[in-house]
């Protein structure tokens, strides 16, 4: 079965309910003398996948996903809705948060996380810098 979407060509977990695909459109406008307005689109849409998250996650899992995410760009394969199909778009990562959810006593690190999320937004440029690396979350 297909991954909903991918960051640097890695299948990431499908994400908890609750995602917002947000599509904006940049305009130059204006209104003239008439107070009529006066535009133009800029551009392409700009796509913006807020309130990413996950319920719960094992703590390499979501160290795996914020890594491929850690260079401020990166590339991600995201559903355009207008088309129904996927596309590559050039994207960075908004703030991060998470719920550390189960501690481990002997290392004082968490095991598990909640509520892990962050938003990534559209640069406005397609499939630049593509690379595809391995598949991180396969069980060996």
């Amino acid at each position: 079965m297909a991954q909903f979407f991918k960051i640097n060509g890695v299948d990431v977990p499908c994400p908890s309910y609750g995602l917002n695909i947000v599509m904006s459109t940049a305009v130059n406008s204006g209104r003239n003398a008439h107070a009529t307005v006066i535009g133009e689109r800029v551009g392409r849409d700009i796509v913006k996948y807020e309130s990413l998250k996950w319920n719960y996650l094992p703590a390499e899992i979501w160290a795996k996903i914020l890594k491929l995410t850690e260079n401020f760009f990166f590339t991600a394969q995201v559903v355009d809705m207008m088309n129904n199909q996927f596309v590559t778009l050039k994207m960075y990562r908004g703030d991060i948060k998470a719920t550390p959810y189960f501690i481990d006593h002997n290392t004082g690190l968490p095991r598990r996380y909640k509520d892990c999320g962050f938003n990534i937004i559209d640069c406005g440029v397609i499939g630049e810098g593509l690379w595809m690396a391995e598949n991180v979350f396969d069980e060996d």
